[in-house]
């Protein structure tokens, strides 16, 4: 994401030093509402409509600390961007689905990351998804899944990602490469075994579905 105006840039710092009293600087809350600034930064009409609403509109920042008595001149700025240090990680927008997904990767040791690969291709993160074929939730756990973790909700949001993420680190343990594990998650290990899949390079014997699904979340977790 790109903040044309360097002097909201250095307002957004400020504006950051402000919410650290307020929240942990490492807290799902923290992050959600800096990336939501940054974003409304990146309009100019956005932005002067969020410094307003904070009383940071006409503010020098010079009165604030900044520039010792100097305005800052933003003219050699024009044809220039400054990037935001705000990353284009998967989010959902949903504290409760974010908050789980970072407590099930310090739980089983998935990168928050892949987590979150998983759920945009499996459900785009909608706790009530449901597919054709039985699948549940947001990581669409399937039935006999669901038994074997002992899911009581499958629709809950908590206990689907755990038993999600649980079901995959089994998988990553068994066959120990991401691609084979995220192959057996989508197809089974029995249509795997079937086929004879039993390395990545074999991944032309698999479903079409599952070598797509493989790239597609593959393709979420490096961007």
């Amino acid at each position: 994401m790109e903040i044309k105006s360097a002097e909201n840039v250095m307002k957004l710092q400020l504006m950051t030093q402000m919410m650290k009293g307020a929240f942990k600087e490492d807290s799902i809350a923290f992050q959600m509402v800096l990336e939501t600034m940054a974003k409304a930064m990146s309009d100019e009409q956005s932005s002067n409509d969020l410094l307003e609403s904070l009383g940071l509109e006409e503010a020098d920042l010079s009165q604030l600390g900044y520039m010792k008595g100097q305005r800052l001149n933003t003219k050699d700025f024009k044809d220039e961007f400054i990037s935001s240090p705000i990353g284009k990680d998967l989010r959902s927008n949903n504290m409760i689905i974010e908050e789980s997904i970072k407590e099930a990767s310090k739980k089983y040791g998935i990168d928050e990351k892949l987590i979150r690969a998983i759920i945009k291709q499996e459900s785009n993160f909608d706790p009530k998804a449901k597919s054709w074929a039985g699948a549940m939730g947001l990581m669409q756990l399937m039935p006999e899944n669901i038994k074997e973790e002992g899911v009581k909700n499958p629709y809950d949001i908590k206990e689907n990602i755990y038993a999600g993420t649980r079901h995959f680190k089994k998988y990553l343990d068994q066959f120990k490469t991401l691609e084979m594990a995220l192959s057996a998650y989508n197809a089974g290990p029995g249509t795997m075994a079937r086929r004879g899949v039993d390395s990545i390079e074999k991944a032309d014997r698999l479903p079409l579905e599952t070598q797509n699904y493989i790239k597609k979340v593959m393709g979420y977790y490096k961007a």
